[in-house]
Parts: structure tokens; C-alpha cells; sequence
């Protein structure tokens, strides 16, 4: 038998949006694997699946085939983090004499104590350090932060036996990064969560008075925050008066560049066009996608995004930016915009949102899209790598 173990102390959920991608990530991954587990007698047998779990995060998970280990870890302690990296977690694997470790974050121990598999999600830190509008908002200490988680994202790939990637464009800039990578790069699409997935509100034949621009992103500057102001301020020059609204529903992250989206709103005189909505833990995805019209995300960089996904399986379209992800994961299901599109690009969005006929077969393609992403096929394809390496 086969040890496996699945380390997630790390894993903090996000506050704001849907819940952090990564965190929502985490869940799936062992919920599923719990599942596919209990499903398979012949699986069971082979292998012995670990979970370790931050005392403060998934708690209450239905877990039934996992063997479950809460270890107490401050995250917010860089010290902590790297005690538990480099000290602890490889005194854990090697007294229970596990043949594979695997991390959802890109950091993974120095010391070699079996075979190792990190999920790379982006690069974002590189992504940040090497832009200038975006540094601005890093304080010195969480330069050096980037930097150095940057530096171990680099060490993970480089020692690890087995990389999964969350999306072909992620893979392709691993293989680019790290040529001798290639053998070892599995690409390894995410899901919705169909856990709690409820059908989409029947809306068919109705055009919204208002129309409702959903922005589900924690206010992180590369999401684009601020493209949806100059749209916004665009569309109202254009003669759209008081005829949309949008939505920004996120958690602060970086308070200077939330403070900035606010500012600029005001500046703008765009007041009237936006609303910030709060935090509510009990709300569910369904109560969020179902009270927008369509849903934006104008990111310039993205690893996968699970927003767009998420709103198509609520039958809610997707305008979006051009970059390459978006387009692999959305082809023909999504309605692409250019970083500065034509005032005819823009009245023409405009009067597609209200013909009715041409947004019931956008939802239409986005819900047999979304139905390419679920958990169950994540989970599925990632036994498989750790398989594949194990045999």
C-alpha cells in the first residue's frame, strides 16, 4: 500500500467573493478524493490517503476515507510558516513513511523525504515584481515576501517529481520557465462547485431594465478593478444613462488599491453606478450569481478563474479580457474585450445584453462549457498523476 499525504495547513479561505480559488481548491480536491476513495474498493486497497489540516480551516468536512491530522500553523508568521515547511512537515512524513507528498501552494520542504508534487496555480509574485503599477502597492516587507515566495515557487518546480498544473496556459509558462520541467508539467483543470450548486433562476425571454454587472474579485490590482471604472465611465459618455450598475464583491486585500477603486468611482461622478457589497458567510453561490445579469472580469493576469466558470454554470454570461487562459477555458462562450475597445465594440455590448435571443444561446454555451469543469474529473485526473508516479 501506497502513502499518500496531502498537506493543507497552508489554506486560509478568502473573505468577500465566492472564497479564495485556492481554498476552494483544497476542499474540492479532498472532498473528492474522499469520494473517489469510497467508491472504489480497489483504490482503498492500494492506497492510504493523509490529509493535514490547519486547526482554524475545514472543519467540518464529511470525510470518511481520509485520515485526517490538524496541526496548529501560523501562516501570518513567516518564521512559523517556515518552521512548519522545512522542520515539521518533513519530521511528519518521514515517521509515517509517506512515498508522496502533495502541496496546493507552490512551496515545498528543502530536505528531499519522498517523492514530491506541487500544484503551480500562477506566477503571480513574478507577475507583480516585474511590473511597476503593480509593486507600488508592496510594501518593503511584502517585496521581500514576494521575492522570496517567488524564489520557492521556483525551488518547488525545480525538486518536485510531479507538477500539476491548474490549466494549459499554466503549464505552458512552466515549461517555459523550467525547459526540463516538461516530463513531468500534468495539467490538471479545475471545477465548479457543484456541491453546492442549485439550478439557475429561470429568466428565459426577459430582458433586465438594469442591467447588473457582476465583479466577483478580491481587490488585488491585477483583476482589473480599475478597467471596470473607465468602462463604466465609457458606457454612461455613450448615453447609457442609469441603465446598468455593477457590483464589486470582493475582499479589501490590498487596502491602498481599494481605497484607489473608491476614490476613482468618486472622482468620476460614477457614485450612483456602483455598489460595494459586504461579506456575508452564509451566503451561497447561487444567491450571488443569481442576482447579476452578467458577470465581468477584466483581470490582466490569471492563472484559471474560477468566476467565469462559476457564473456560466449559473447561466450568467461572461464579458471578460483577451488574455490566454480566459480564452482557453471560455473559447467561444464568453464575450471578449479589448483593453481599449471602440465606442462601436461598446454599443454593440450594449445591445447585445438586451437581445434576448442572443443571450439565451450565450447561456446556453456557457452552461455545456461549464459542464468541461467539474471536481469530479479534477480529482480523477489528479489519482491518476499520483499513480502514474507512484508506479
Amino acid at each position: 500500500m501506497k502513502n499518500i499525504c496531502i498537506d493543507l495547513t497552508n489554506i486560509v479561505p478568502g473573505k468577500g467573493g465566492a472564497g479564495g480559488g485556492i481554498a476552494t481548491y483544497g476542499r474540492e480536491l479532498i472532498l473528492g478524493i474522499d469520494e473517489l476513495l469510497g467508491n472504489s474498493e480497489d483504490l482503498r486497497s492500494e492506497y492510504k490517503v493523509t490529509v493535514l489540516l490547519n486547526t482554524d480551516t475545514y472543519k467540518n468536512l464529511p470525510l470518511q476515507n481520509l485520515n485526517r491530522h490538524y496541526f496548529a500553523v501560523n501562516n501570518q508568521n513567516l518564521f512559523a510558516r517556515m518552521y512548519w515547511l522545512h522542520v515539521r512537515l518533513p519530521r511528519f512524513l518521514k515517521q509515517q513513511k509517506m512515498d508522496l507528498l502533495h502541496r496546493i501552494l507552490s512551496e515545498m520542504p528543502i530536505r528531499k523525504v519522498c517523492n514530491y508534487a506541487v500544484t503551480v496555480h500562477d506566477f503571480m509574485f513574478e507577475f507583480y515584481l516585474s511590473r511597476p503599477e503593480y509593486v507600488k502597492y508592496l510594501g518593503t516587507k511584502e517585496r521581500l515576501k514576494f521575492r522570496l515566495l517567488n524564489g520557492l515557487l521556483s525551488k518547488s518546480v525545480e525538486t518536485s517529481d510531479l507538477v500539476i498544473a491548474n490549466s494549459q496556459s499554466t503549464g505552458n509558462d512552466v515549461k517555459s520557465r523550467f525547459p526540463e520541467s516538461h516530463s513531468k508539467v500534468e495539467s490538471v483543470l479545475l471545477g465548479y462547485s457543484q456541491s453546492s450548486f442549485s439550478p439557475p433562476m429561470n429568466q428565459e425571454g426577459k430582458s433586465d431594465q438594469i442591467i447588473r454587472f457582476g465583479v466577483v474579485a478580491a481587490f488585488h490590482p491585477h483583476k482589473g478593478h480599475l478597467s471596470v471604472i473607465k468602462l463604466a465611465e465609457r458606457i454612461v459618455a455613450l448615453g447609457f444613462v442609469n441603465s446598468f450598475h455593477f457590483y464589486f464583491r470582493g475582499s479589501p486585500v490590498y487596502q491602498e488599491y481599494y481605497d484607489e477603486i473608491k476614490e476613482a468611482i468618486s472622482q468620476r461622478n460614477l457614485t450612483d453606478y456602483f455598489t460595494f457589497e459586504s461579506y456575508d458567510p452564509e451566503i451561497t453561490l447561487a444567491d450571488i450569481y443569481n442576482s447579476y445579469t452578467a458577470t465581468v472580469l477584466l483581470s490582466n493576469y490569471e492563472g484559471f478563474g474560477l468566476p467565469v466558470i462559476e457564473s456560466q454554470a449559473y447561466s450568467r454570461p461572461v464579458i471578460c479580457s483577451k488574455i490566454p487562459v480566459f480564452e482557453e477555458i471560455l473559447g467561444d462562450s464568453a464575450i471578449f474585450l479589448d483593453k481599449d475597445p471602440s465606442d462601436g465594440e461598446l454599443m454593440g455590448l450594449m445591445a447585445d445584453l438586451k437581445d434576448v435571443e442572443l443571450m439565451e444561446s450565450l447561456k446556453e454555451k456557457g452552461r455545456l462549457n461549464a459542464a468541461n469543469y467539474t471536481w469530479s474529473s479534477t480529482c480523477k485526473h489528479t489519482m491518476e498523476a499520483y499513480s502514474k508516479l507512484l508506479d
